[in-house]
């Protein structure tokens, strides 16, 4: 109950600074969110990293944002136990620190410089109940919110799945040792070796990672540096290439890999020399999305929008394949059962709403300036007229895109403003055209039984016509009558 106090005061401070214009709202956010802690600090890491969401974030420190959480005191003999006289020596003074762990420098007496990470103990304390609090809050309010494009709720429950498997550190083990395999093949990113017989439930201890972290690189943009002289500077290496591979990886591994990395946070990723670029924290991983030739679509949009060829309709139609696997499935055994192209009859219905606006100032102002989420969320599916819902599997692959794509457009628009441009041009491109040469635009078959197809496709069309009666007509009627 006092927990649930301290949320329900910090809520109400929050609710009051906002209908008080006097009071400056994101800051008390930001001071609430921080002294709650966990949770709530991954809360507001998550808002600064999203372009659609940044905003609400300004007045955050931006050491906060990158990972630099303030330290707790922590017995880090205790916590190791019988394990610390496996170490030569331990630096008891935190070199970092995150939302829900701690880090520290030591080495084994093999030589080996390794690092400590503890989970913090009053994330240990408050975790299950703060996650409680959240799925209620998000179980309120997607009563709210039946149109809307995410379920609060899915995105809640999935939020605490990830979170409850971030702070099992055997469970990161695990996570970690799987992508350093698969990495390790590819002779690509580097994942430092993780010590099972030294980690536990709330201990991991891996092999300390040189280089400079691109947190700290951002920061200090922020505050005026060149990033690529900074990095140059610290490590040698050319930060854009760096940055590209690292986004073909990314996006590789949502293709051929079975897991994902689903946290690719400025602090996770470290910068080495070599122009190498290693990853250090698996705590959040998400299974590969399942439709991927519905990836490889969306890649192919993104393309021809940097090329300046974008089409409205195949835009949409395959950020709905992407987004909502079940509804795409259904329309897909719709049409070739009932001989309903829905899909086909969508695209052009888009299409032909596009071409009324494309001598607005705002459109013209998303396409000039790639702003590709904005293009979706604010225009074409403007108050979720195309019925969507974010499958639950897929909730945290567009998070982990989203996060990845606003660092990218943050790096870039500190720079020069064009370089983010080119840099999601280039690894986009290269990855698509991979994926074409390699078949993996391939539909699949839907498993869906024809019953369920229907009813989706039926509910879909009911939600349809009650968001825009135009739009119905178009489609079941293939075009206007």
């Amino acid at each position: 109950m006092r927990r649930l106090r301290q949320v329900f005061l910090a809520s109400s401070r929050v609710v009051m600074a906002r209908l008080f214009e006097s009071y400056n709202w994101q800051s008390v956010l930001l001071e609430e969110c921080e002294r709650l802690g966990g949770v709530y600090i991954k809360f507001i890491q998550m808002l600064a990293v999203h372009e659609t969401t940044k905003h609400l974030v300004e007045g955050a420190r931006a050491d906060l944002v990158y990972e630099h959480v303030p330290f707790e005191a922590i017995d880090v003999n205790q916590e190791l136990g019988r394990s610390v006289q496996e170490f030569a020596w331990i630096d008891y003074q935190p070199f970092a620190g995150g939302s829900y762990g701690q880090v520290y420098r030591g080495q084994l007496r093999t030589g080996q410089d390794v690092v400590v990470k503890i989970l913090r103990p009053s994330v240990r304390k408050t975790l299950r109940q703060d996650l409680r609090i959240l799925n209620s809050i998000a179980r309120i309010t997607s009563w709210f919110t039946r149109r809307a494009i995410v379920d609060p709720l899915a995105i809640a429950q999935e939020f605490s799945r990830t979170t409850i498997a971030e702070t099992n550190y055997r469970r990161e083990v695990q996570n970690a040792e799987w992508q350093r395999s698969f990495f390790e093949r590819r002779n690509t990113l580097v994942i430092p070796r993780s010590y099972v017989q030294l980690s536990s439930d709330h201990i991991l201890v891996q092999d300390y990672v040189g280089g400079i972290s691109l947190a700290e690189a951002m920061l200090r943009q922020s505050n005026g540096e060149q990033i690529d002289r900074i990095v140059f500077d610290a490590t040698g290496s050319n930060v854009w290439s760096q940055l590209e591979e690292l986004g073909e990886e990314f996006l590789d591994s949502m293709l051929y890999a079975d897991y994902n990395m689903a946290d690719p946070h400025p602090g996770n990723i470290r910068l080495l020399p070599n122009d190498k670029v290693a990853l250090i924290d698996f705590g959040m991983v998400s299974r590969a999305p399942s439709n991927k030739a519905a990836v490889v679509n969306v890649m192919g949009e993104y393309v021809k929008i940097y090329e300046d060829r974008f089409d409205a309709g195949s835009f949409a139609t395959s950020m709905l394949a992407f987004f909502d696997v079940e509804l795409h499935d259904a329309l897909q055994i719709v049409a070739r059962e009932f001989a309903d192209n829905y899909i086909g009859s969508l695209e052009g219905f888009i299409d032909n709403y596009f071409k009324n606006l494309t001598n607005d100032g705002q459109i013209k102002h998303y396409l000039t300036e790639r702003r590709v989420s904005r293009l979706f969320d604010q225009v074409i599916n403007s108050g979720n007229k195309l019925g969507i819902r974010i499958s639950k599997e897929n909730v945290m692959q567009q998070r982990s895109m989203s996060m990845f794509a606003s660092m990218i457009r943050a790096i870039g628009e500190a720079h020069d403003g064009q370089v983010n441009f080119a840099l999601m041009h280039g690894i986009t491109s290269r990855v698509y055209r991979q994926a074409l040469r390699d078949g993996v635009d391939q539909p699949r078959q839907p498993e869906m039984t024809d019953e369920r197809a229907f009813e989706v496709a039926a509910n879909w069309l009911t939600t349809i016509a009650e968001n825009d009666r135009h739009m119905y007509g178009f489609i079941t009627k293939g075009g206007f009558a």
